[in-house]
């Protein structure tokens, strides 16, 4: 038998960590879908245009990857962390401490990770490529390249089968 403080303990970690796989869930399924609504509809403005005449005109079909990342000029995915910051305050006055510190540093895991995959996708010889995990999402993520209207997601694409969104690699996308 635990002795009773240590149920406590469980159960924090236990809301700690459902907190963390919360946070990374929201995060990817909000900028899956900013990426769809914003990134590719006219009404996402200037974020559209930049969008489209920068990161998928620099990898578009022919040259999806390059020797080094050419896309800075147009990125937006520093607007995507404006939300986010806006929601964090929110729930800074609403969270225990604890829960708090967890979803900060989750949220912030999770747009790191999206804009280090973002770029690495694109780099000819990353040293992310010999693992066939990475280099399944790569080929998903070239399909968007080729399909525009396809695979908005960035890690995590089963957000594409929910949307409706999904497309597997075909040939083309080689």
């Amino acid at each position: 038998m635990l002795p009773g403080w240590a149920h406590g303990v469980d159960l924090e970690i236990a809301l700690i960590a459902l907190t963390v796989l919360g946070t990374h869930f929201v995060m990817s399924a909000s900028q899956t879908m900013l990426h769809r609504f914003v990134g590719h509809r006219r009404i996402g403005g200037r974020m559209f245009r930049n969008h489209i005449d920068f990161h998928h005109t620099c990898y578009a079909k022919g040259h999806l990857t390059s020797a080094v990342y050419r896309g800075e000029e147009g990125n937006n995915t520093p607007f995507f962390l404006i939300p986010t910051l806006l929601v964090g305050a929110g729930l800074f006055f609403l969270l225990p401490l604890a829960l708090f510190l967890a979803m900060a540093g989750a949220a912030a895991a999770s747009f790191g990770a999206h804009v280090y995959f973002d770029k690495v996708y694109h780099v000819n010889g990353s040293v992310l490529e010999r693992f066939a995990w990475f280099r399944r999402k790569q080929q998903l993520h070239f399909v968007h390249h080729l399909h525009a209207n396809t695979n908005f997601a960035v890690i995590d694409f089963f957000w594409d089968r929910v949307l409706g969104t999904y497309r597997a690699p075909d040939e083309d996308a080689r």
